[in-house]
C-alpha cells in the first residue's frame, strides 16, 4: 500500500465553502513511521504512518474549531495506512472573525 498524499486526503475537509488546503490552513503535514502501530513488527504487513497536522484556526469559534478537527481526523484515519492523528490548532489570524 504506497503512503498516502496527505495533502490530497486534507482537500476534502471544508470550512466556509472551501478547502482547508486552498484556504491556506495548513502550515505543516508530515506522515512518519508508527512503529508503536498494531502489526507494525510483523514482515509483510504494510507501514503505517502518524499524521502531524498544523492548521490554522478559520475563526474563534471554539465549537467550529472542534469539529473541523474532528473531521481532518476522521479524513486521515480513514486511510488504511494511517494509524494516528496529531493535529496542533493555530490561532486564527484574524480573531475577530
Amino acid at each position: 500500500m504506497p503512503t498516502p498524499d496527505i495533502l490530497s486526503l486534507l482537500r476534502d475537509c471544508y470550512t466556509q465553502n472551501r478547502n482547508i488546503v486552498d484556504a491556506g490552513l495548513i502550515q505543516s503535514a508530515t506522515l512518519t513511521p508508527d512503529a508503536d502501530a498494531p502489526g507494525a513488527n510483523i514482515p509483510g504487513l504494510p507501514p503505517r504512518h502518524i499524521a502531524r497536522i498544523a492548521l490554522r484556526a478559520p475563526t474563534s469559534d471554539d465549537a467550529a474549531n472542534a469539529q473541523l478537527l474532528a473531521q481532518i481526523e476522521n479524513r486521515l484515519l480513514g486511510h488504511p495506512s494511517i494509524s494516528r492523528v496529531e493535529l496542533t490548532l493555530l490561532p486564527p489570524l484574524f480573531p475577530i472573525l
